[in-house]
């Protein structure tokens, strides 16, 4: 029997390891992390209660993971087999053999955290093109309300503050001495 535990144990550390969904939950989270502390830092705007609250959701969200899995090698949840058989070679081609519904909140937190991702890069200032960057304004303003600050108009804020490329600050400086 002890023997047979030890085992569970393994393949579920086995599972969690090797699994792209997880892991890449863990890098959104890392990178979400990341470009928080660097908005924060730009906008001098730290605030202890919003990184309390953002650090209590991404542990909530590896926790999820992590019981849904137990859950999923506990029950045996599968639905790979409702998919067609190409995007089942395609997932196998990564190392998915199995869809559960850890992988499903996987998939749902991504998404989350790719859309704070965005908003947090563009709030930073990482360079893109200045239309993708309007459209990604404009969807990130339309569709997360998770702050007050709006993507568009601190980006319009940032563009008309923005030195133009063939002049420096350096230059009006000497011009007004």
């Amino acid at each position: 029997m002890k023997m047979e535990v030890m085992e569970f144990w393994l393949a579920y550390k086995e599972a969690m390891t090797h699994n792209p969904f997880v892991i890449l939950v863990l890098l959104c989270v890392a990178a979400d992390t990341f470009f928080g502390c660097l908005r924060a830092a730009k906008f001098h705007a730290w605030n202890s209660s919003l990184g309390i609250d953002g650090g209590i959701r991404k542990v909530t969200m590896i926790c999820s993971v992590l019981f849904l899995s137990l859950a999923d090698q506990l029950v045996g949840i599968n639905v790979m087999g409702w998919l067609p058989e190409g995007v089942v070679a395609a997932l196998g081609t990564v190392g998915v053999n199995a869809l559960g519904l850890a992988e499903f909140f996987c998939v749902v937190y991504v998404c989350y955290e790719a859309a704070s991702i965005l908003k947090n890069m563009l709030l930073c200032g990482v360079p893109a093109p200045a239309g993708l960057q309007n459209k990604l304004a404009k969807w990130l303003d339309q569709m997360t309300d998770e702050s007050t600050v709006s993507v568009t108009q601190t980006l319009e804020q940032h563009n008309k503050t923005q030195v133009p490329k063939n002049k420096s600050a350096f230059d009006d400086s000497k011009k007004a001495s």
